[in-house]
Order: structure tokens, then C-alpha cells, then sequence
């Protein structure tokens, strides 16, 4: 399936930019990232690829509520780990459950909205968000860490590499 492949894309890419930079150089905070790292951007991507698995699994998905661990901030290895996982758990999806997506934009109140979605929908939502981040990173790689290459789509929309061919 399309997006599942895009996805699996998308995980192997941020897989092999773990694999590419030391603790260092992925947990150090930028201010080209507004204070952030590498690292925390990883951890974000990766939370939501799990919420998504594990919702999938219970028929709800919520991306608010994240256990943000921040080992997986500050050490390549565990979000290597962690991405490998959800690679695997991409090469068994088979069926397009539906869901219910909890989310609420209300500060002072703590209180969902619940809207109907499916897994290929989230699944492409979190492949578009995890290409938000990447272009991020990628800026910072660009300016910061220039000896470190990436594929040329690393944070590319699928459109935008289309509209460039």
C-alpha cells in the first residue's frame, strides 16, 4: 500500500541520520531550532508513530497524551531501536481500521473533541508531520552540521519532489 511504503520511506530516512550523528550532534540544542535538538525532534516523530500503533490497536488515537522520553532525546541508539520497531510494525499492517481521534485546542480546559478517522488517514498525517520535522532538521544539518549528508528528499514533501521533476 502507497502510504505504508512512503511511510517505511520516511522511518528509513530518519533511521539513517541516527545512525550518521554521535550523542553530541543529536542532542545538541540549536538555536536554529528554537532552543531544540535533533534528538527532541526524533522523539516527537517517533511518539507519534507509536500513539498511532498502540491507538490503532484500541480504536483511539490521542497525540496529546505522549510519555516524552527523554532518553530517546538524547541517545541515537534507543530512536534507532524505536524507529526499527515501527518499521516492523508498518510491514505488518494489512487493514485500515477506523478510529476515533481525540484532541483538544481548548488551554484552559481539558477537553476533547472526538472526530472519526482511520489508520491510512493518521498514518498519513504522521508521515507528513514527520516531513515537517525533518525539513527542520534538515536546516540545522545544513548549517550546522555540514559533513553529515542525507538523501536529497530529506524533508521534502512527496508533492514538492514531484512538482521538482
Amino acid at each position: 500500500m502507497q502510504i505504508i511504503n512512503a511511510s517505511k520511506e520516511i522511518c528509513a530516512q530518519l533511521l539513517h541520520l541516527c545512525e550518521k550523528l554521535n550523542n553530541q550532534e543529536y542532542a545538541c540544542c540549536s538555536s536554529l531550532l528554537t532552543g531544540s535538538s535533533i534528538g527532541k525532534h526524533m522523539r516527537h516523530i517517533i511518539e507519534f508513530y507509536e500513539i498511532l500503533r498502540k491507538g490503532s490497536e484500541l480504536g483511539e488515537v490521542n497525540y496529546d497524551s505522549r510519555a516524552r522520553c527523554s532518553k530517546t532525546e538524547e541517545e541515537p541508539d534507543i530512536a534507532i531501536q524505536r524507529i526499527k520497531d515501527i518499521i516492523s510494525w508498518l510491514d505488518q499492517l494489512t487493514v485500515n481500521n477506523d478510529l476515533n481521534l481525540c484532541m483538544s485546542f481548548d488551554l484552559s480546559k481539558n477537553e476533547d473533541v472526538q472526530l472519526k478517522s482511520n489508520l491510512m488517514r493518521e498514518l498519513a498525517y504522521n508521515m507528513e508531520h514527520a516531513i515537517h520535522h525533518m525539513a527542520l532538521i534538515r536546516v540545522l544539518l545544513t548549517q550546522q552540521l555540514p559533513h553529515v549528508n542525507v538523501d536529497v528528499n530529506f524533508g521534502v514533501a512527496y508533492s514538492t519532489i514531484r512538482y521538482n521533476k
